[in-house]
């Protein structure tokens, strides 16, 4: 019988996105799962998703709220670093540091570091490392569990650790990306990108016998406390 003391346990979630539109290609269906159950979820995007300086696109910004909305997320938190100026340094690891005070996360998602995307391996870092930073600096015993998500269909030949089934939540993981014309275009079925994502999602989901599903890993081992969980 499963202990019933986790019923309403909420946990509080940040996922960390380079540019906004990531968090749901990777694990919007996830998201919605989380915040259907009263979770605590925020989500940060490290930059505006422009390259140059005197390109700003408010339309993104515009569609990153309207997005929210459909995850039914608490909040989400643009820094306005442009790609350029994402790099491990000081001034961005300690604008995550304070994330992690404001929020005292207990699961932070961020996306798999890949050789073909060098950006994500400078979030995975940074992320890291303020989280290291954070830990040493809190009061509290409890290290947030740290999990990477596949973000882009170019390093879905990773092999996952567990995979969520998000076949009920198909549905709206595709109006939040419907939201981002500026990113798939007006119509998502001529998008070559979200067909990627889509068919990754079915791949996954066909791993567990189930129409869709979003992949994850531990950055380290992590314990099960109750038995019941892998039943």
């Amino acid at each position: 019988m499963k202990q019933e003391e986790n019923i309403f346990y909420m946990a509080t979630i940040i996922a960390f996105g380079i540019q906004p539109d990531q968090v749901e290609s990777g694990m919007g269906g996830t998201i919605l799962k989380l915040t259907e159950s009263t979770h605590q979820v925020t989500i940060i995007d490290l930059t505006n998703g422009e390259y140059l300086k005197n390109h700003q696109n408010d339309f993104y910004k515009k569609e990153a709220i309207q997005s929210s909305r459909i995850l039914g997320i608490d909040e989400r938190i643009t820094l306005d670093y442009l790609y350029s100026e994402l790099e491990m340094n000081q001034e961005i690891k300690d604008e995550i540091v304070e994330i992690y005070q404001n929020t005292s996360p207990s699961i932070v998602f961020v996306p798999y570091p890949s050789d073909a995307v060098p950006e994500s391996k400078i979030a995975a870092e940074v992320c890291s490392s303020a989280l290291i930073n954070y830990c040493q600096q809190s009061s509290s015993f409890n290290k947030p569990k740290f999990f990477y998500y596949f973000a882009t269909p170019y390093i879905y030949y990773s092999q996952p650790v567990f995979i969520i089934d998000i076949s009920k939540e198909i549905e709206m993981k595709v109006e939040a990306l419907k939201c981002y014309e500026s990113r798939f275009g007006k119509n998502l079925q001529e998008s070559l990108l979200f067909e990627n994502i889509l068919n990754i999602n079915r791949y996954h989901g066909m791993l567990i016998n189930k129409k869709f599903g979003e992949s994850f890993i531990p950055k380290e081992p992590f314990e099960i406390e109750n038995i019941d969980y892998l039943l």
